[in-house]
């Protein structure tokens, strides 16, 4: 029912979660404007200027669980909505929301760096911007941390899984993981590795599901379950309902789902008519003491099958990066990819390019050091080929195969 007059979009620009940024955001809501909010470095995209919608609402890009970028319009109450949700859920283990402090890694302008504006708002309480060279310098990030606790009771955050390797691979970085009394993390992306280590560590993860459609999480495993050694993402929450379709993607319907943006003159819904959004995402949901979980298992554009059994290719991406990571090994970044193969319908390759002068020894080695990593693969996951693009030569190729 949008009204006929076009209200104006403001541009925010960001990038980061800078404070000035963060205020001028504040700023607009408040005089009930339209705003969206982009990455001041993705220059080439075409930017509305007026739309038939009222203020105050949020405009995102989302990778969209549909794999290519939309943009999302939220009206404020969505993100409310979102707020309360969870500050709810918190409430229901026990913590007081005026006495939490949330403290923000990500940025602006991604749903996930946005909602710590309104939780802190709808929770009464504090939220600190973290800056990215500062998580980056463990000391200083512990030091400054424990500086702003005062105190607060409760310290909330939430973190990509990069940034939570990162962490985990430094002695202050586990330190400063360590005094976080709920930690969200988008739990697709975590690999079992990941979550043993946190465990170890007593790390209070709480792995969640949700997406910039649905105004962040709809999903949350407590950081209790989570160190019980659950492996999936957590409960549904109280606003939200989940189903699997017969294709197995998961199904969302709740009040606070975006619209998603055409051109000026149009918008479309996300969700079907019945008030589902279908995602792209296959999952399963499993009863646990008269709960109902998501087990999130993967994305399916990408899933092809090999030897009966589906392959995930982000699930192996993120076992490699973890590593890379680890090991130090100087790859800039790599491919996989599927090849036809009679037996098994598909196998593996994955395509690496080294970083720049890395030597005939360092490469040698590196692959010797992936290939022992990747025998304790599953079959279907094992890579049939590992092949070298090399940089120099546009079409070098070395083929290096190894023998079961």
């Amino acid at each position: 029912m949008g009204s006929t007059m076009k209200s104006k979009i403001h541009i925010i620009e960001v990038e980061n979660n800078e404070i000035q940024s963060m205020e001028k955001i504040i700023q607009k809501i408040r005089e009930n404007k339209i705003i969206y909010i982009k990455n001041k470095f993705h220059k080439n995209e075409e930017v509305l200027d007026s739309i038939h919608k009222n203020g105050p609402a949020i405009i995102l890009n989302s990778s969209g669980s549909s794999g290519k970028p939309r943009k999302c319009i939220h009206n404020l109450n969505n993100l409310k909505l979102s707020a309360a949700t969870s500050g709810q859920w918190l409430k229901d283990q026990g913590f007081e929301l005026h006495n939490c402090i949330i403290f923000n890694t990500l940025p602006l302008n991604h749903i996930s760096g946005l909602m710590p504006i309104f939780r802190s708002q709808t929770w009464g309480c504090d939220c600190i911007n973290i800056a990215p060279n500062l998580i980056k310098k463990t000391r200083e990030l512990l030091l400054f941390t424990i500086k702003s606790k005062k105190n607060k009771k409760h310290l909330i955050t939430s973190l990509v899984p990069t940034q939570l390797i990162r962490l985990l691979a430094e002695k202050e970085g586990i330190n400063w993981l360590k005094i976080f009394d709920l930690i969200w993390v988008g739990g697709a992306s975590i690999t079992r590795e990941t979550a043993e280590k946190c465990i170890q560590e007593q790390i209070k993860l709480a792995p969640c599901y949700g997406s910039t459609e649905t105004a962040a999480m709809v999903t949350s495993l407590k950081p209790k379950e989570f160190l019980m050694g659950y492996e999936n993402v957590g409960e549904i929450l109280p606003d939200t309902k989940i189903r699997i379709n017969e294709r197995g993607l998961i199904e969302i319907k709740s009040a606070r789902i975006g619209i998603e943006i055409i051109d000026s003159s149009k918008t479309e819904d996300f969700k079907n008519k019945n008030g589902w959004l279908q995602t792209g995402d296959l999952g399963e949901i499993n009863q646990i003491n008269n709960s109902l979980y998501l087990k999130f298992i993967g994305r399916i554009d990408n899933a092809f099958n090999s030897g009966g059994e589906l392959v995930f290719p982000e699930v192996i991406e993120s076992r490699l990066n973890n590593f890379i990571m680890k090991e130090n090994i100087p790859i800039n970044k790599f491919n996989i990819s599927k090849v036809p193969d009679k037996l098994w319908g598909n196998k593996i390759k994955i395509i690496i390019e080294f970083k720049k002068l890395t030597n005939h020894k360092n490469i040698e080695n590196s692959l010797n050091l992936l290939k022992n990593f990747s025998q304790s693969w599953p079959k279907h996951e094992k890579p049939e080929k590992w092949i070298i693009k090399n940089k120099n030569t546009s079409t070098e190729e070395i083929n290096y195969k190894f023998q079961k």
